[in-house]
């Protein structure tokens, strides 16, 4: 009996160190494609860092705060305002205001900030054009949510005995428009489906 206790005990160990050993290695790879990442981060190629970060990230358990801030860096390069806003507050989420990259951070999250507000506003003034000088607006699909159900295809309203719901007069209860439906509604001369 001894005999099977150590011999179990023996291959337990040796499949807990083996264990041990495959997620140092797992550990390291991570870590070197992190520092890759810097290095092309650093010279300029943000795409490849990108993907250096990305594989960094799928073999980690836990996320280091540096790639976190490393990521909403590239990420501002990248053009991906929203995204770098997001791993920035990431950051300092887990290292607080006393990390390393503390200015850093705060510098790029003004300007990542900045140019994510700059987008939308051109995005905004974009649409606006579009409807002024076209009196169209171009759809990105071929149907759009009904802005005045929401998409529900259903009005919600209070009343007297509780909540009363109310077919959708414009959308019906598909809750979409066609494009050309969705800019008569934008002009005010969408007639209404559902009385």
């Amino acid at each position: 009996m001894s005999s099977i206790k150590t011999l179990f005990v023996i291959i337990l160990f040796t499949c807990l160190g083996q264990a041990s050993f495959a997620q140092g290695i797992i550990k390291r790879e991570a870590l070197t494609s992190m520092d890759r990442g810097v290095e092309a981060m650093e010279a300029g190629y943000y795409e490849a860092a990108d993907q250096f970060f990305r594989d960094a990230l799928s073999k980690m358990t836990k996320l280091p705060s540096n790639l976190a801030y490393y990521f909403g860096r590239n990420s501002y390069h990248l053009g991906k305002y929203k995204q770098a806003i997001n791993w920035l507050n990431k950051y300092v989420e887990l290292k607080g205001t006393t990390g390393q990259f503390n200015d850093e951070v705060r510098e790029y999250l003004e300007m990542a900030n900045e140019a994510f507000k700059n987008q939308r506003e051109a995005e905004i003034g974009r649409t606006q054009k579009q409807l002024t000088t076209q009196g169209y607006f171009d759809c990105p699909s071929d149907y759009m949510h009904c802005p005045l159900c929401n998409g529900t295809g259903v009005l919600i309203t209070p009343g007297k005995f509780g909540a009363v719901y109310q077919t959708c007069p414009y959308s019906g209860l598909s809750g979409k428009l066609t494009c050309d439906e969705y800019n008569l509604y934008l002009r005010g001369e969408l007639e209404k489906k559902v009385e």
